[in-house]
């Protein structure tokens, strides 16, 4: 079955089939690897990709899954509905737009708005369900605006962070 994910903003297209003992094959591109999610005692998910198992905690929200793990902190994976209208290319800009993965509270931020930043530099560090998550810029832009500030407390899918493209004159407006 052909799927498009929305994986932290970035498009991702990718077949699955049903691989042995009732793991999931997944090829994206030349890339294919077996995936498998089995529940733990605890509430998590032993998320086993390849072989290697890691436990994650999942929350749904509609088409979007919020996978949290140590490794990655807090990644928000969507389901788009892919149509013969929507293309099966894999192109699409990063966004400008960074949402909260989860509720929580923010911990540290690390630029200040009309700051140039570069592709993977750390915005900000966000805690949600006593696990830390350190936002970083999906590519090379300025900081718009700088949502909330070190203490405040935010709700599922807030806005706390938002970029323009460099070449965009900054809006004046407060």
């Amino acid at each position: 079955m052909r799927r498009r994910y929305l994986i932290q903003g970035q498009p991702y297209d990718v077949v699955v089939t049903r691989g042995a003992n009732g793991a999931l094959c997944v090829r994206r591109a030349e890339r294919q690897c077996l995936v498998r999610a089995e529940p733990m005692a605890d509430g998590r998910l032993g998320l086993t990709v390849d072989g290697r198992t890691q436990p994650v905690w999942v929350a749904t929200r509609g088409d979007s899954r919020f996978v949290h793990s140590p490794a990655t902190g807090a990644v928000e994976v969507e389901a788009l509905h892919v149509t013969a209208a929507s293309g099966g290319g894999s192109g699409g800009a990063a966004s400008n737009v960074l949402q909260a993965p989860m509720p929580g509270t923010v911990l540290a931020v690390h630029v200040a708005e009309g700051d140039a930043v570069q592709a993977g530099q750390v915005l900000m560090v966000i805690e949600s369900m006593k696990l830390e998550t350190t936002l970083m810029a999906p590519h090379t832009a300025r900081v718009q605006k700088v949502h909330y500030a070190v203490g405040n407390t935010f709700a599922l899918k807030s806005t706390l962070v938002t970029l323009q493209d460099l070449e965009e004159p900054a809006d004046e407006t407060p």
